[in-house]
């Protein structure tokens, strides 16, 4: 999974957790605290100069006490305010600035001597000519492409074959929302073992939908297209190169 975060947001993450990040209070510092005390305690300790060993010993057993105040102190901190490894993780997973991860398909009709043509649709909201694209599923995401292939186009899964190309985080405006939205761009190839004939012609309508049959060249040349698609046309190129 790709995530994509503002240095600035993840900076101030980690400075407003770096009280937490790494605390922990281990066995080693309780048992050093308790022998401390102990072996100031039972120790006998001389008279220096004038002063006598007792106040030396008061003086020790003070700091030992001390010392173990504030390691029950922070074992208890240590409770109230436990920030693991894992919640670190689901801080930064929230900075993240990808809002949607999407699945762009291209289907290609070529022959020897033609140039390859990609299929595209229109798309009423965008009233554009898009790639087919899918939301990515959380799992198996290519079995869900070929499902939904499967209906659109009326082609038995069976004879549908679907395979991971490439994957880029874009930021691009959303004409359907209206506003620059950051996307996850997963790329995948379809190839189908046998097509309908209507698939044949240049333009077709399948379930209300309709497709066109486009090369790169003539994707480049509409005006439409190149203002609200760019991006995602420019990404199919490099990977078709």
């Amino acid at each position: 999974m790709k995530i994509l975060i503002s240095r600035e947001q993840l900076e101030l993450l980690l400075e407003k957790k770096r009280d937490f990040i790494g605390k922990k209070i281990t066995i080693d510092t309780i048992i050093a605290g308790i022998s401390f005390l102990i072996s100031v305690w039972t120790a006998n300790y001389e008279t220096i100069w004038i002063i006598p060993g007792i106040v030396f010993k008061t003086i020790f057993c003070v700091i030992g006490i001390v010392y173990m105040i504030k390691i029950i102190y922070d074992i208890i901190d240590f409770k109230n305010n436990n920030y693991t490894h894992t919640d670190l993780l689901r801080d930064i997973e929230g900075l993240d600035m990808i809002q949607h991860n999407h699945s762009l398909i291209i289907i290609k009709n070529s022959a020897p001597g033609i140039k390859t043509k990609y299929l595209t649709y229109y798309d009423e909201r965008w009233d554009c000519k898009l790639f087919p694209n899918l939301k990515t599923a959380d799992k198996d995401n290519e079995a869900f492409i070929i499902s939904n292939l499967s209906n659109d186009l009326g082609i038995p899964k069976k004879e549908i074959k679907c395979k991971y190309i490439s994957s880029r985080v874009q930021e691009k405006y959303s004409v359907s929302h209206n506003e620059n939205r950051v996307y996850n761009h997963r790329l995948y190839e379809v190839e189908f073992k046998n097509i309908p004939k209507i698939m044949n012609k240049n333009d077709f309508s399948i379930n209300s939908r309709h497709y066109y049959w486009m090369t790169i060249s003539e994707m480049e040349k509409d005006d439409n297209i190149m203002k609200k698609n760019m991006e995602v046309v420019d990404f199919v190129k490099e990977c078709e190169k």
